[in-house]
């Protein structure tokens, strides 16, 4: 009986853990074909659980075709190659153009081996903790994108350690104590800016958009003043949005609203982009190959993320990932 395992100050439902114990025990050969099983008085007892929890898990495996009931004589083990649907919840921060490239991606790596369900928190704490409290005992695994602070640790550790992985934000908070594909932000936009270095030298100042709202993380400016110090780049960072873009200044912009409003400032103010100013965004899109012939991109692989994760959630990897990123060199710089 030792295969069954009862966390008494877990959020799963107890009956959900003891069915959890017996397909656990199926996957890992504990269990075979024609074996029998305590009953529900001898695991009630064990664990100090209702007889009416026992028998609410001992109908769901019935109903499952995984034990049988034999008049007499107990409960047996009908089929030992269960294989249970991977059944996923997917936390993402919010909804952007570069996360819908991330989704089709780990869908497509999955290929029909788990069923996904998609949700969005949008930074919000109460929204985090009210979905993953809902969520528990539902799922297979966890893929979460935390809100990157401390104080929602308490949230994420409802969730079983075996079932959760860490995706894009949170590596330095989260990502080594569970699996994880992360962003490395402050050494990904310092090796990005370092690519192009040459071209950013010809401009006489490096202005970083940072609005204090974004959510965008702080190891994004950290890199950047190293770059600009090590390489002796005038350079400042500022939550304000400029009043207009000025000649030989480039710029960079971690939001698609204010990269519209730059582009359009220097098309009204005739200055060539990639020449008189230049402009480089954050995280790439396929729209951003176009506008105004090209915009510079840093951006990390997402589809290489989606398929990391889903390689991770599959085949139960316990790895720590830093995601590829890249400068993307286009016209406006």
């Amino acid at each position: 009986m030792d295969y069954i395992k009862i966390e008494t100050d877990s959020p799963i439902p107890k009956y959900k853990q003891v069915i959890n114990s017996f397909h656990e025990a199926l996957e890992n050969n504990r269990l075979k074909k024609d074996e029998k099983i305590p009953s529900i008085n001898q695991i009630s007892q064990k664990f100090q659980l209702s007889r009416d929890t026992v028998l609410t898990a001992f109908n769901d495996l019935q109903a499952r075709g995984i034990i049988i009931s034999r008049p007499g004589k107990g409960y047996y083990i009908t089929k030992s190659d269960v294989t249970r649907q991977h059944k996923i919840f997917l936390l993402f921060d919010k909804f952007t153009a570069y996360k819908e490239e991330l989704y089709a991606s780990f869908k497509d790596q999955l290929k029909r081996k788990a069923s996904v369900e998609i949700f969005f928190h949008n930074f919000n704490t109460k929204a985090f903790e009210t979905l993953i409290r809902e969520s528990i005992g539902n799922y297979t695994a966890y893929v979460i994108m935390p809100i990157p602070t401390k104080s929602v640790s308490g949230i994420i550790e409802m969730i079983p350690r075996d079932k959760l992985y860490i995706l894009d934000r949170g590596r330095r908070i989260y990502g080594q104590d569970y699996p994880s594909v992360c962003q490395s932000f402050k050494k990904d936009i310092y090796n990005a800016l370092s690519t192009g270095a040459e071209l950013l030298k010809k401009y006489s100042k490096l202005i970083l958009l940072f609005p204090e709202d974004s959510h965008a993380p702080m190891d994004l400016k950290r890199g950047f003043v190293q770059f600009c110090t090590e390489y002796n780049i005038d350079h400042i960072v500022t939550s304000h949005q400029p009043a207009g873009v000025n000649k030989d200044e480039a710029y960079i912009v971690l939001d698609d609203k204010t990269l519209v409003t730059l582009v359009q400032n220097a098309q009204a103010k005739k200055l060539k982009l990639g020449k008189d100013v230049g402009i480089i965004s954050y995280n790439d899109t396929p729209l951003k190959s176009i506008v105004a012939n090209g915009i510079t991109t840093i951006s990390t692989d997402f589809d290489a993320m989606g398929r990391s994760i889903a390689d991770l959630v599959i085949n139960k990897r316990k790895g720590h990932l830093e995601n590829p990123c890249n400068l993307i060199i286009r016209n406006s710089l």
